[in-house]
């Protein structure tokens, strides 16, 4: 059997009953609930190739409930103890630099490049990781695979190969002559043992050439190959790259670990940078499809965190450096029977932030991730369907109200009662009152598909429909907030109830922007900037 049929397979640890790749089809959340910019903030050691293999998990990957708790048992581990993070820390570190060493034996596969690779392979199979402590499966398949890997017939082979490189003096050729004696062939014979106290020998090179000293130079010089060593050089590469190539398809297998491990690594320091942010964070607890249920405390958007990349290091990563305790918590709870909200407020009062909690909570938990609140029970859902208005909805050349029911009727077609719809202001693209009425149009139908669903709004007829009982399974929810010395004080508390006024005039106020205000700073310009004779009365 050669090398590469031994080849070891590393242990799925992602997706380790090998569900298909078959999760949400709708992948308007990843724009919607900031996923890039919040794995931005994860520190991954290997930043974009890492950020991008988390990508694949949380979007594409399906999720069980046994694959659930072995994540979570993973991430629990490398939470509770920070001498199994340091461990892993340093196998990603060997991996990632293994993985240089790769790359630069195939843009260049010569026998320096060659041996440079099997050393750092060797060196890294060498440091058997102690993961005794660690009560997950991961990670004991982990520290499994690693010593299956020392124990393999082909690391023993190559213990033995550079060993005897290591130890041997040079090369012994052959060289095959005509019969008039010129050269036509050469080959390698075998690796000249270094013996204690032999002499070297006269090569046969120097004889022919009437050379007097002892060896002859393969070098210039400057330092450089001269003809005679650019030869023996190449025709070594030829001997050994088949011999090193052999290894490569193990050393890939191990390399491709490096993502597995650092999603879980980087993960693990992320939910601890944000319990020293003053962050709840938890093991949720995932129910069945059917449940059909949420009950989650103290959540915190972590979002919310300002972050700053830091590039003083070789590794990319985001250091969190924000006001975490300034978060304000907030309560999710819905069931079957109970599951549509109406949320009114002011702007800036944290409507948007509150739905985009409910949907980064569903996603992190579901996917098998730790959650950023108190406690957090709830069901799985078959898809995270969002429509927030983007830039996109008024350049697409249709018009922003026409593209959002576009996308509000792509919904209607693929959500299920399993499902968890999210709207952020839907239906603002006409009139006023053409908005309501759509509004009431799209709660009707939600509400008969029976799935949970979050609107935020400024139309406040629709909170009034909920009172009168127009919706069944609705309730009226709204961001609390003040209004005292002529300022909105936003406490980004959401409460039960609705909330008569979006304070429009008020942040007009604020702003400097009611009718005396914009005479003022008419009249300013045609006084100061002599315009006076251009303006209209």
């Amino acid at each position: 059997m050669t090398i590469d049929e031994e080849t070891l397979r590393h242990p799925e640890i992602v997706n380790p009953y090998g569900l298909s790749k078959d999760s949400f089809i709708d992948k308007a959340f990843v724009v919607d609930l900031s996923l890039s910019e919040l794995l931005a903030s994860v520190p991954f050691h290997s930043a974009e190739d890492s950020k991008k293999f988390a990508e694949e998990v949380l979007i594409n990957y399906a999720c069980s409930s046994d694959t659930v708790e072995y994540r979570q048992a993973i991430l629990n581990d490398l939470i509770s103890d920070a001498n199994l993070r340091i461990v892993i820390r340093g196998l990603i570190k060997g991996l990632n630099e293994l993985e240089y060493k790769l790359e630069s034996y195939r843009n260049k596969p010569n026998l320096s490049n060659g041996l440079d690779l099997l050393r750092g392979y060797k060196n890294l199979i060498d440091n058997t990781p102690d993961l005794k402590k660690a009560d997950s499966k991961g990670l004991q398949s982990v520290s499994s695979y690693w010593q299956s890997l020392r124990r393999s017939d082909s690391f023993s082979g190559l213990h033995d190969l550079l060993e005897r490189i290591d130890n041997a003096e040079g090369v012994d050729f052959r060289v095959y002559l005509d019969k008039d004696g010129s050269p036509q062939r050469m080959s390698a014979l075998e690796l000249a043992d270094r013996k204690p106290g032999t002499k070297p020998r006269i090569p046969l090179v120097s004889r022919l050439i009437g050379k007097a000293e002892q060896g002859q130079s393969l070098k210039h010089w400057g330092g450089d190959l001269n003809p005679v060593g650019r030869v023996i050089s190449e025709y070594m590469d030829k001997q050994f790259t088949p011999v090193i190539g052999s290894y490569v398809a193990q050393i890939v297998e191990v390399t491709n670990f490096l993502e597995p491990l650092d999603f879980y690594v980087g993960f693990a320091e992320y939910f601890i940078k944000l319990r020293e942010m003053s962050f709840d964070v938890c093991r949720p607890t995932l129910l069945p499809l059917d449940a059909r249920r949420m009950r989650v405390r103290n959540a915190r958007n972590p979002l919310l965190l300002e972050t700053q990349r830091d590039t003083s290091r070789n590794v990319w990563f985001r250091r969190i450096r924000s006001r975490g305790s300034k978060v304000v918590p907030n309560d999710i709870e819905y069931t079957n029977d109970k599951n549509m909200f109406i949320i009114t407020g002011p702007n800036n009062g944290g409507k948007t932030t509150y739905v985009k909690t409910v949907g980064l909570i569903q996603l992190l938990s579901q996917k098998g991730l730790f959650a950023p609140a108190e406690s957090a029970e709830l069901s799985f859902v078959d898809g995270i369907y969002t429509h927030f208005v983007t830039p996109e909805d008024i350049t697409k050349g249709e018009g922003r109200y026409k593209n959002e029911l576009r996308r509000i009727r792509e919904i209607f077609e693929r959500a299920t009662p399993y499902s968890l719809v999210i709207l952020d202001e839907p239906c603002g693209g006409t009139s006023h009152e053409e908005g309501e009425r759509q509004s009431l149009a799209l709660l009707d139908g939600f509400h008969r598909l029976s799935t949970a669903t979050f609107f935020t709004t400024h139309m406040h007829r629709l909170a009034k429909e909920v009172d009168s009982g127009r919706f069944q399974a609705a309730k009226n929810l709204y961001v609390e907030c003040t209004y005292e010395s002529k300022r909105i004080n936003y406490t980004y508390k959401v409460k039960e109830g609705s909330f008569g006024r979006s304070f429009g005039e008020e942040i007009a106020k604020e702003l400097g922007l009611m009718p005396e205000d914009i005479e003022e700073t008419v009249s300013k310009k045609a006084r100061v900037e002599g315009y006076g004779e251009m303006l209209r009365e």
